[in-house]
């Protein structure tokens, strides 16, 4: 609290001291109303007055030394405007305004007195406690509204009071007789938590208030008594909801839980500090959250009629687990055992000796699902309906079995493998949608090759299943294109040869063959991979294609040379020149291209005359001897290689000698020129024949003839019949590579070593078919028509190597393990993995498929450990014993004991009472008491009524 502010006055600032102007002429008027906070303004200058600057002042009186007063001017900080508002600090003093005028002369107005403030105050009123009646400790008082107005009429701002507090309470027994609360001058006041102890228990508060000089006080508040009456009550009303730590107070759950309502919602209108001296909430809290729990279990129950039997045995079991979390506390909530009874009557637990049998006749109808033959199982149904009509049944018989027992029936995985093989089969047959008998050859042949591979990834168990029908229809598709190979073969057979093309062309049929061999072409294209490979004389025939398009250029040339020579006028020299131009071309053209030009005997007759000009030369005769011996060149079919040689060089010879008159009746000088050439080009061609025979490699001479080959096959038809004495005796006399591969015998054993999706040969075998390809080159490896099934076959050797490496480490160890990755294998790899072993594994898995009647006779003996939710007398007993058996079992049986959990709940259950029966001392302290008590009162329903089995006289 400002004490101060109690006690004296502000003190006034110095003022500063403005002396007066005698001259200044008193004419300004003023306007306004003398009241702090209302504005006053210039409302008239003098005449001719030209005002730039205004200033107001306080007209004050000072004492001199002489003890007589004077005035002087106090100028206002901050009013240099023609209008003033009048500031707090103005009241009861008196003002005027000075105007100056732009050539310095004053005016000023008549002073006029501010009125004084006469301020009034309004009682406090006070917020912030519970009650209207009372205040508690902790709580926080507020004053919540006081009013300052001045009676004069100014009209305050709030900014311009101040206001100080300070708080009282009453000493004594004296009316109305207070005391100053130290360190209380806010405008709050916290009720100390000790408050009523220290003797304050009743309060008031009193408000100043300042405006500039002002003071005014307030009167007292109303007196605000404090009191822990209501918490205390509230308090001791939640006590009563208790007898004891583990039992509520309760006769019927409806009022009980009227009442903790009505207790909370006092609770809830108290302030934070009166919560707070509450110290048993909890208690309060615990008890709303427990008639919660128990009557939303209540309603739990009451909708059992409306689940469905597949969900109601999970429901009730929710219930039941529910009820098993109440401790004793919550437990007296269910009074008469009203909730546990209605529980207790929902439990059913199963018909053990009838699901029992139903278990062992599943898992029998599971295991005769399978057949085993030669080491190799398959379904007992011979198709993939019969199958699914069979699972379907299972799963039904399953499905009506009891929670507790579904998990006792065996050999699901036998079921769920039967399940996905019966899907994989159904994707197989659905892909036969995409085949069609009125597809292309090739499209069929694709789709075929599509199924195919899918038919290969099936195993042998799902391969039984398959309908012949697919089989054969797949079958069919495969061989949709073997028709059209095989007329395709005779029909390249009829146009192609080795020295000549046997179609014998003429002018009317020649479009008919370019057309056949386009179509042989494209349906070459046509083909699948596998099929084109069967196709015979390929190359030959792209070769007649392109030599039809180069016998048509000469044909067409020769056609016109004959319709020019039968023209009028036209010169000798320009159809010798023609004439010459397309023997040429055609001399050019290979024996096979030859065989084409079926115009080329008539252009070859109609040579073109040659007359000679001028004076006849003295060796004009042997000039014409020399013609008549060159004009036989024109057919070098006469001739052997070495004749043509021989007459060639003399012809030339005679050709040199002979004037220059007399060559030129060597009209045909072409055909020496031509005879040359090939002379020439043969040599050239004898060069590699000679390289070819001088190597000694047997397999580096055959890639050397090969040159050979091609080399000749380009040779014009005159070249390549000088050099083909000479091109075949290389050919009889090739060195014969006993290491070279036998493509035929190759694709031969490619095409035994499977039949009926079963391999007839070995991995070795396999492995060394594998080799003998792989040391192919790449020209005969696009021979071997059969590279597929082969590379289907080292696919599977992988597989089955693999899987033989899975055997060889895990068998023993883990047989399923081995088992399951043998079930993976398809038809064609089984066949790779020696029949001994899949006899082993065969019986391995027959012998795990075997029912465990030891087992199902524990589930028995577990499942009857509780009756309706409760545990059987002689419980500790019972759990060892079935403790010793199931602990016999081996591995694979204990994982058939699907209620295993049973039989550790009742080991934990048996441990938790054992442990609360050791904190019962039938002559311990009270702490010992209340540790037991307190132990005792956490166990679930199930687990009291076993205590109260097993130690009877500690709840006595």
């Amino acid at each position: 609290m400002n004490k101060k502010l109690f006690l004296t006055a502000a003190a006034i600032p110095v003022a500063l001291i403005v002396p007066t102007l005698a001259s200044a002429a008193e004419t300004v008027t003023v306007t306004g109303q003398n009241i702090v906070n209302e504005t006053l303004t210039v409302h008239q200058l003098p005449n001719n007055a030209i005002v730039n600057a205004y200033q107001w002042y306080y007209l004050e009186k000072v004492a001199s030394e002489d003890g007589s007063k004077t005035s002087t001017n106090k100028p206002i900080a901050g009013a240099t405007s023609a209008s003033l508002k009048v500031p707090v600090e103005a009241a009861g003093k008196t003002i005027f305004v000075e105007a100056t005028t732009t050539d310095g002369k004053k005016y000023q107005s008549e002073p006029r007195t501010i009125n004084q403030l006469d301020l009034a105050i309004t009682t406090p009123t006070l917020e912030g406690f519970s009650t209207s009646d009372f205040v508690a400790p902790g709580e926080t008082v507020k004053v919540a509204g006081v009013t300052v107005t001045d009676k004069a009429g100014a009209k305050l701002t709030s900014g311009q009071i101040t206001y100080s507090y300070q708080w009282f309470y009453q000493l004594g027994e004296g009316e109305n007789s207070f005391t100053i609360i130290e360190g209380a001058s806010g405008s709050t006041y916290t009720i100390p938590k000790d408050a009523i102890e220290k003797g304050i228990k009743d309060i008031i508060v009193k408000v100043k208030a300042q405006v500039g000089t002002s003071f005014v006080e307030s009167p007292r508040s109303e007196v605000i008594s404090i009191s822990k009456e209501p918490t205390d009550t509230l308090s001791n009303d939640i006590k009563n909801l208790l007898v004891n730590d583990n039992k509520y107070n309760v006769s019927d759950i409806k009022s009980f839980e009227e009442k903790i309502k009505a207790l909370e919602s006092k609770y809830q209108a108290l302030s934070e500090p009166a919560k707070g001296n509450v110290s048993n909430y909890a208690v309060l809290k615990r008890a709303l959250a427990d008639v919660d729990l128990i009557n939303k279990l209540n309603e739990k129950v009451d909708k059992v009629g409306g689940i469905s039997d597949k969900d109601l045995p999970a429901y009730i079991k929710e219930i039941e687990a529910a009820y098993d979390k109440f401790d004793l506390l919550q437990r007296s909530l269910d009074v008469n055992d009203a909730l546990y009874t209605s529980i207790k009557n929902l439990l059913n637990e199963p018909n053990d000796l009838e699901e029992i049998k139903e278990v062992r006749r599943l898992n029998l109808a599971i295991v005769n699902l399978l057949s085993y033959s030669n080491g190799i199982s398959q379904y007992v149904p011979s198709d993939k309906d019969s199958l699914q009509g069979v699972v379907n049944t299972i799963e039904a018989d399953i499905a009506k079995l009891s929670q507790n027992y579904r998990g006792a029936v065996q050999n699901l995985t036998i079921l769920n493998e039967a399940k996905a093989d019966i899907k994989k089969v159904e994707q197989f047959i659905k892909s036969f949608d995409k085949l069609s008998s009125n597809n292309t050859p090739n499209k069929q042949v694709t789709v075929a090759k599509s199924i195919r591979s899918t038919y290969e990834k099936l195993t042998y168990k799902q391969l039984k299943l398959v309908p012949d029908k697919y089989g054969q229809l797949l079958t069919a598709a495969e061989s949709a294109e073997e028709s059209q190979i095989a007329t395709l073969n005779n029909d390249i057979d009829s146009y192609i040869g080795d020295d000549i093309y046997p179609i014998n062309p003429s002018a009317s049929s020649w479009q008919s063959h370019v057309n056949n061999v386009a179509r042989m072409v494209k349906e070459y294209k046509s083909l699948t991979k596998a099929s084109a490979a069967q196709i015979e004389g390929y190359d030959s025939l792209v070769t007649l294609q392109k030599d039809l398009k180069t016998a048509e250029k000469v044909i067409k040339d020769m056609d016109a040379y004959q319709k020019l020579s039968g023209v009028t006028g036209v010169t000798e020299s320009k159809l010798n020149s023609s004439y010459t131009n397309i023997l040429k071309a055609y001399n050019k053209l290979t024996s096979l291209q030859q065989s084409l030009v079926y115009n080329a005997q008539e252009f070859l007759l109609n040579t073109p005359k040659v007359s000679v000009d001028g004076k006849v030369p003295a060796d004009k005769a042997a000039a014409e001897a020399l013609k008549a011996d060159i004009a036989k060149f024109a057919d070098v079919t006469k001739f052997t290689f070495n004749q043509l040689e021989k007459a060639v060089d003399t012809a030339a010879q005679s050709y040199k000698k002979l004037s220059s008159g007399a060559r030129k009746y060597v009209t045909n000088n072409y055909l020496l020129t031509a005879a040359q050439k090939d002379i020439t080009g043969v040599k050239s061609f004898y060069k590699k024949i000679q390289t070819a025979k001088e190597e000694t490699d047997a397999a580096k001479q055959a890639k050397k003839i090969e040159s050979v080959q091609k080399a000749y096959a380009k040779l014009p038809a005159n070249q390549q019949h000088l050099a083909k004495e000479q091109y075949e005796a290389l050919l009889k006399n090739q060195i014969i590579d006993e290491n070279a591969p036998n493509i035929k015998q190759l694709n031969d054993e490619l095409a035994t070593i499977v039949s009926n999706d079963q391999y007839l040969v070995s991995i070795d075998k396999i492995n060394t078919l594998s080799k003998q390809y792989s040391s192919l080159s790449s020209s005969d490896k696009k021979l071997i028509t059969n590279y597929d099934i082969l590379k289907a076959a080292i696919a599977d050797v992988k597989k089955a190597e693999s899987f033989m490496k899975t055997y060889e480490k895990s068998f023993n160890s883990n047989p399923s393990t081995v088992i399951k990755a043998f079930e993976k294998l398809t038809s064609k790899q089984v066949s790779l993995i020696p029949s001994d072993i899949q006899k082993w594994i065969s019986e391995k898995q027959q012998g795990q498929q075997q029912t465990n009647e030891q087992a199902l006779t524990l589930i028995e003996s577990i499942n009857s450990l509780l009756v309706n939710g409760e545990y059987i007398a002689g419980l500790e007993d019972k759990v060892k014993d079935i403790r010793t058996k199931y602990d016999a079992l081996s591995a694979q049986d204990k994982k058939i004991v699907k209620n295993y959990s049973k039989l550790t709940q009742a080991e934990s259950d048996l441990k938790k009472v054992a442990d609360v029966h050791a904190l019962y001392k039938v002559d311990g302290d009270e702490a010992a008491q209340k540790a037991w008590q307190s132990a005792y009162g956490k166990l679930s329903k199930k687990l009291e009524l076993l205590y109260k089995n097993m130690y009877p006289q500690d709840t006595k």
